[in-house]
Order: C-alpha cells, then structure tokens, then sequence
C-alpha cells in the first residue's frame, strides 16, 4: 500500500510554493438547540422538527474561524511545510490569525454550518465573492507571482462565477506549467449547459497548466452526467471527463477511496475508516491540499491520492489540520486498510 511509502516521504518532502484561490468565508460552526438547550442531534432529527409544528429554531455559535475552500486547501499545505500564499476574499479579522502570506480582494462570505453527528448542513451568506473575476487578481498582484510557484489550488467554482472567464483568459497566459488542482466545489444540481462551460473552461485552462480536475463522488457524476453515455463506475466516468476535456487527470475523493484516471492508466487508494467523526465539513478541502503538496513535490499519483485520503480523514476524525509528523502519526497508529 502506498501508505508505508508515504510515511517516509512526510518527512522529506520540502517546501513547495503553492498558490490558493479564490474565495473566503467566516465560518460560524453552530449547534441547534430543542427547548431546554438539548441539542438536535441528527440531520434527520432537524429534518422532521422542520417538517413538524415549529417555524423558529435556537442555535449557539461553538467556534468562528477563517474559512473558504481556498483557505483551508491552504492550512493544509502550510500544515505539511509548504511556502503557500492564498488570494482569497480576507477582508476580516478573522484572517489576522493565518499562519501563511494572504493577499485579499474583497469582503468574505459569511458561512453557518450547523452541525451533527450524522452530516452538517452549511448556510451561506453570499458576498461579492459571487462577482469575481481575474481582474479582481491583477487589482491586488501579478499573474507572474499568483502563477509562478510549484503548483496551484483554485476551488469553488459553484459560488464564484468569475472562474469561467478566468479559466479562458488564462488559457492565453504565459506563466510556467505546473499542476493545477481544481476543486469545483458543491456543483450538485447544476443545469447540463452549466456543466458543458464548466467542461469547456476546464479544457482550455490545459493550455496552460496541467490540470487536475478533483471532486467527490456526487459532484463527479453531475459533471460526466451531461457526457451522454452509460458509465460502468466512477472511474469510467472520471475517464470520461478526462477525455472530454483533455486535461492530466481526473480525480475523485470519497469516504471509503481515491480515484484517478491520468495519461498511465486508472487507479484507486482505499481509504481510513472514520468511526467517531469530530468534524464533516472541510474534509474535501484538506483533500485538496494534500493532493496539491504532493502533486507540487513531484510524487507518483498512488502517494498523492494517499497524501490526500490521509490528510482529509486526519481532519475529519481529529478536527485539526495536520502536519507531516501528525499524519505519519496518525498512520502509524493504523491498522492496514483493508479494501
């Protein structure tokens, strides 16, 4: 398994410079309270109290913290020793606290993610994040710089619109070609032709970079759903999308495994079993970040979907991001996965 393999490279793997981008969110992790301040402990249980008699509901804010997918893909690449600047939407002062170099275009999100033990459920106050594009990114610094390290991290393509036309423009850009890992963010839903500019967007971005198209299992089959063809698994659908757009390869993150399809072939890395989940949002994004390191250190694909398993199930257990020594840690202290 890739895992032994990864336990040793944690320790070596040195500081790539990384850019993330582009949102950001203060995020308010909140508990729903019932009538005598117990708490709702299910999605199911807020479901039916919803559907029931009540038309108002009490909740108390636990924890407020910077977040965004562009933020936390950041904490984690920071976490495993990475030179990572995130352009995001920071204007906050929650932000101050980052341990890593920001650069702000604009006021955050704001974000309540109601938890429970099952699954969260996240309510988002849209911001002018919604309007961005990649003139917002030359306002604050040079392409050459955003784009000039070893790898890049964009997310979010489903609460920031601008991606589209910034994925075209820089199809024509001249800035090193390096990995870029796209995470489309929460895209269920979303009509076909939506999904066709996302394709088509994606695809002239793999002018410029090597582009690593990476979402999870529902928000893969929206995107091979407009593709028009039977699809035996997800990694034929996966192997669709690559060959739709062309890009270096398409990846899927779930609880049980990772996927890829790339220009050598088809793999999966199975994955660690949570059995006491502390936290479930922000695990894709911890995914992200792993995957990104790797990928900017130059590892084969078996040891970046692993880096990326591990450090997303490290999160979503522990609720801390990890760094190098904790996930070689937290490997350690496992049992093999069996398949």
């Amino acid at each position: 398994m890739p895992y032994d393999r990864l336990r040793r490279r944690l320790g070596e793997s040195g500081s790539p410079t990384v850019t993330t981008l582009p949102d950001g969110s203060v995020d308010h992790f909140c508990t729903v309270v019932e009538d005598g301040a117990e708490s709702l402990e299910t999605r199911d249980a807020f479901g039916r109290e919803i559907l029931g008699d009540r038309s108002s509901f009490s909740f108390s804010v636990e924890t407020t913290e910077p977040g965004g997918q562009a933020v936390n893909t950041a904490k984690q690449l920071h976490a495993l020793g990475g030179s990572v600047t995130c352009y995001g939407h920071l204007d906050a002062p929650v932000f101050e606290s980052l341990p890593f170099a920001t650069v702000s275009m604009g006021s955050p999100a704001l974000v309540y993610v109601l938890g429970f033990s099952d699954r969260d459920v996240m309510f988002v106050e849209s911001s002018e994040v919604a309007e961005w594009t990649l003139a917002e990114l030359r306002r604050v610094g040079d392409l050459s710089d955003a784009f000039g390290g070893d790898a890049v991290c964009c997310s979010n393509w489903g609460s920031v619109g601008g991606l589209e036309s910034a994925f075209h423009e820089l199809s024509d850009t001249d800035v090193p070609r390096v990995p870029f890992v796209f995470d489309p963010g929460d895209i269920v839903g979303s009509p076909p032709d939506e999904i066709g500019a996302l394709l088509d967007a994606v695809a002239a971005l793999q002018d410029t970079f090597d582009v690593v198209y990476s979402a999870n299992r529902q928000e893969v089959r929206t995107t091979a759903a407009p593709l028009s063809r039977p699809f035996d698994d997800d990694l034929a659908r996966l192997a669709a999308i690559r060959e739709e757009t062309g890009i270096t390869a398409a990846v899927m993150h779930a609880r049980d495994e990772a996927a890829a399809v790339t220009c050598d072939g088809r793999l999966r890395v199975d994955n660690y079993r949570v059995e006491r989940p502390v936290r479930h949002t922000g695990g894709g994004d911890r995914f992200t970040g792993g995957l990104g390191h790797a990928l900017a250190c130059g590892w084969d694909w078996d040891l970046a979907l692993a880096c990326g398993n591990a450090c997303a199930v490290y999160y979503v257990e522990s609720g801390g991001t990890g760094g190098g020594r904790d996930i070689a840690e937290f490997l350690d202290e496992r049992p093999p996965v069996e398949p």
